[in-house]
């Protein structure tokens, strides 16, 4: 069985399944991969005992559990109390062993979803990021990185959070940045994708030390244009939003070198932008949306 790498939905047997599951809710896998929000709770409940049964013949299979966990998370539609339980049971022993690091992150963070998942709640299993391209963040500087909310509130019960260089706050629900965060005056990199975020505090700005920001899979219908003077910013992530323009502002920004705005409800990328003095990253989607 082929890995790419340690997230759910990345390996041979995972990547079959979700296509099959894709499938019968009548999607295409590419698609999906450029926005899984083409997903919608509405089809995966109108399938959902019809995929239920796909999972209850490869019973004998970890990876169908993984694949119906991932998306029940991610659309929010009511989980069946024996499933959570099958579904707990075949990862707790996973990310226990601890055999492959950044497995054991994926899972963990899944397993704790997958524990306190209400209907109607998205939450969303982690992506992890390799922070300015090092491989080894997760495996040699594990001590520098908060992971999920539990380990970031127990963090901040202690001066230790101020300590840590990474905050990754994916998919949690999160409808506000945890003010906590505006304090942590050394941190580099902030990851805060798949919650339901629409704008940004003014108190972001004290984060002077800010490389690496993902916003992606939020609520945002605007630019959030306080970025734009955060003064070491390098790499901006907003794909898979609700923008749909574009401010002039954005040429002010100081450093930044990668703006990645894929998926958004723009049709075109302004003239202006033609000129910007950082990478632009960005795929118009097929028709806007709501």
């Amino acid at each position: 069985m082929a890995r790419s790498s340690g997230q759910i939905l990345d390996d041979d047997e995972e990547i079959d399944f979700t296509s099959q599951v894709l499938d019968a809710c009548g999607l295409d896998f590419g698609d999906f991969f450029f926005d899984e929000r083409i997903l919608t709770r509405e089809n995966l409940e109108k399938n959902f005992n019809f995929i239920l049964k796909m999972v209850q013949n490869r019973s004998f299979r970890q990876a169908p559990y993984f694949v119906i966990g991932y998306f029940i998370l991610a659309t929010g539609i009511k989980m069946p109390e024996g499933l959570r339980r099958n579904i707990l049971k075949r990862t707790e022993p996973y990310y226990k062993e601890k055999v492959d690091i950044e497995r054991a992150i994926y899972l963990k963070d899944f397993h704790d979803k997958i524990s306190v998942y209400n209907s109607g709640s998205k939450l969303h299993p982690i992506h992890l990021t390799y922070f300015n391209g090092d491989q080894d963040l997760y495996s040699k500087h594990r001590d520098k990185i908060a992971i999920g909310i539990n380990e970031f509130q127990k963090l901040c019960k202690s001066e230790e959070i101020y300590r840590r260089e990474h905050i990754i706050l994916q998919g949690w629900g999160l409808k506000a940045i945890p003010e906590q965060i505006f304090e942590i005056e050394g941190l580099r990199s902030l990851s805060l994708g798949y919650n339901e975020l629409m704008k940004i505090s003014d108190n972001i700005l004290n984060l002077r030390s800010l490389k690496t920001l993902s916003l992606d899979y939020n609520h945002f219908k605007n630019f959030p244009e306080v970025l734009i003077n955060l003064p070491s910013l390098e790499f901006l992530s907003l794909d898979n939003n609700f923008i749909s323009t574009i401010p002039v502002s954005i040429t002010k920004f100081n450093v930044l070198k990668n703006l990645f705005i894929r998926m958004n409800n723009f049709n075109k990328l302004p003239e202006f932008l033609t000129a910007a003095p950082f990478n632009i990253e960005y795929k118009i989607i097929r028709s806007l949306r709501d």
